[in-house]
């Protein structure tokens, strides 16, 4: 497991903090992401994740033809827990969001779909309930803050599209089911966001809706969303 965050560290190091790349460094930088999920899919399952494993499917619980183990699929979701960057300041934060619901539906297939929009719909919650608050406390001490009260009302009416559109890039962690005694299916999905993906999108997305062009309200916002991201989920 060491020489795995290893690699995940070493494989993102040379990530750009710029809005916009191009087509080389997109290559680039997907070759890297694909190293490094194939590392994490190719790792050897902990003892931890064995002994959750082990508990699960005694409770019934097991994976989709087809899947990862449910033991790899656990050391996985450690995997990304243990992962970290650095925030503007330099500080260390987890890199990923993981974020977890279980359905209950009649179809397996159906509660899968429903436990990953369940997981978006609360992640983007969060987030929007994060911004609005950081752009308050900008607004309220920061003295000549480009953030006004026009700001945040606009932030109130468009949050949702911003948080959603950060929200494009979901990695499926976890999936695993089991059947109820009334035959219907339970369903549990684990989802992951990487936040050096969502910080360029978010930012992206701040700036086109809120229409920041100049006077700093551009750098505030890059802050906003720089202190959000290191923040607990």
């Amino acid at each position: 497991m060491k020489k795995i965050l290893v690699l995940l560290a070493v494989a993102f190091m040379g990530a750009s903090a710029g809005y916009a790349q191009s087509a080389i460094e997109l290559a680039k930088q997907q070759r890297e992401l694909d190293k490094v999920n194939m590392d994490m899919l190719n790792a050897k399952p902990s003892k931890d994740a064995k002994k959750q494993a082990k508990q699960r499917t005694k409770d019934g619980w097991e994976v989709p033809a087809g899947s990862l183990s449910m033991a790899s699929q656990f050391t996985r979701a450690q995997l990304m827990r243990q992962e970290l960057m650095a925030n503007d300041a330099g500080e260390p934060v987890a890199r990923y969001i993981l974020h977890e619901a279980t359905v209950t539906s009649g179809s397996e297939s159906v509660g899968y779909s429903s436990a990953r929009a369940q997981c978006q719909a609360e992640i983007a919650s969060m987030l929007e309930t994060k911004i609005a608050a950081a752009m308050k406390r900008k607004q309220d001490n920061a003295q000549n803050s480009a953030i006004d009260a026009t700001t945040v009302d606009k932030f109130h009416e468009r949050g949702r599209a911003i948080t959603d559109a950060t929200l494009s890039m979901m990695t499926p962690v976890v999936h695993i089911y089991r059947v109820l005694p009334n035959n219907n299916y339970q369903v549990q999905v684990t989802v992951a966001y990487d936040k050096k993906v969502m910080k360029k999108q978010m930012k992206r997305q701040l700036a086109e809706e809120l229409e920041a062009e100049g006077d700093g309200l551009d750098s505030e916002l890059d802050g906003i969303v720089d202190e959000v991201l290191s923040e607990e989920f």
